[in-house]
């Protein structure tokens, strides 16, 4: 939002539109295994749901293209939502033939929506690119939907009357619960692994927390991230932002099973949001225009990214071929 280790699975994710909940052998219990269900009480008296301060912005898809020199350009780039109102926080599905996203529904409530991307989507996805709302949950928001690895379901932040849990959904939006039971307020979240989350917990000050959704361990590993968490490429790591000082944001590695990080690279000036390439890039917008990192250049602009709006969050399908952009309208 914007105040905002590994098991093999007895079933996996063939498709991102599979219809239905998780594999037939849940590798999640009913119950978080940190704790009974947590009880959701009245809301606070000064509560204002989060959605009520949301932005107006789009998501933009786009082919996302290396040169024979190894230079990243986007092209084809369309404006994927186009209605006033926040559309944000886009993801990915395993095979790149969805994406997930955060739309608002009125002006104090947001739900999952998901678009089909190209050829080979399933029925509920249509891959004209027409939206398909996932979840239905008159009171809640849910917000940064994600796909769990090895699962036909997606975990995203779910707010009611004034708290924040990780909570999972199926892929045709069945609520199957809290994955946590005593991590709140959560923000944001990433999947190192089948069943291995860091999460962005609100707080004086925030903090990385690293949890079991098997085991229900949950450990704190660092504090003042950013909003921006991700699994890196072809790794169980997970990248964050590490803001150092005011001027001064790292964005580093975290190793899940030990704790341990390193830096990677430092962000563009006063900029958290950012999405890996398969090939190892980084991606980063500033204003209107993206830019990408790699280890022996630095940051150096993309070409074809022209276009209105400031850019703020990114995702980039698996296979590294379609890029998503938000933008502000």
């Amino acid at each position: 939002m914007f105040c905002l280790l590994s098991t093999t699975l007895a079933s996996s994710c063939t498709a991102d539109t599979a219809p239905g909940g998780p594999p037939d052998a849940d590798p999640f219990a009913a119950t978080p295994a940190d704790g009974p269900a947590p009880e959701i009480g009245p809301a606070p008296d000064d509560y204002r749901p989060t959605a009520a301060g949301a932005p107006s912005t789009d998501i933009w898809l786009g082919r996302l293209e290396r040169g024979d020199d190894g230079a990243l350009t986007v092209s084809a780039l369309t404006n994927a939502t186009d209605r006033d109102g926040y559309d944000n926080q886009p993801s990915f599905g395993p095979s790149g033939a969805a994406l997930y996203y955060t739309s608002a529904v009125d002006s104090t409530q947001t739900e999952i929506f998901r678009i089909g991307v190209g050829a080979g989507t399933a029925d509920e996805a249509s891959d004209d690119g027409t939206p398909v709302q996932v979840t239905r949950t008159p009171g809640a928001s849910e917000f940064s939907p994600t796909v769990i690895p090895g699962q036909d379901a997606i975990s995203a932040i779910h707010e009611e009357r004034g708290v924040q849990y990780l909570w999972r959904y199926g892929t045709d939006g069945a609520d199957l619960g809290p994955i946590f039971a005593t991590v709140e307020p959560v923000g944001y979240h990433a999947w190192a692994d089948e069943r291995t989350a860091a999460v962005f917990v609100l707080g004086d000050p925030p903090t990385l927390q690293v949890g079991d959704a098997v085991s229900g361990e949950v450990r704190t590993v660092a504090e003042n991230p950013g909003r921006s968490i991700h699994r890196i490429p072809g790794t169980s790591a997970i990248s964050f932002v590490r803001k150092v000082s005011e001027d001064e944001w790292w964005i580093e590695r975290l190793d899940p099973a030990t704790g341990e990080t390193g830096r990677i690279a430092q962000t563009l000036p006063g900029r958290e949001d950012y999405a890996w390439t398969p090939g190892g890039e980084i991606l980063m917008g500033d204003g209107a225009a993206l830019y990408a990192w790699t280890e022996d250049g630095g940051w150096t602009e993309v070409a074809g990214v022209g276009g209105p709006g400031e850019i703020s969050r990114i995702a980039v399908s698996p296979d590294g071929a379609t890029i998503a952009i938000v933008r502000s309208r």
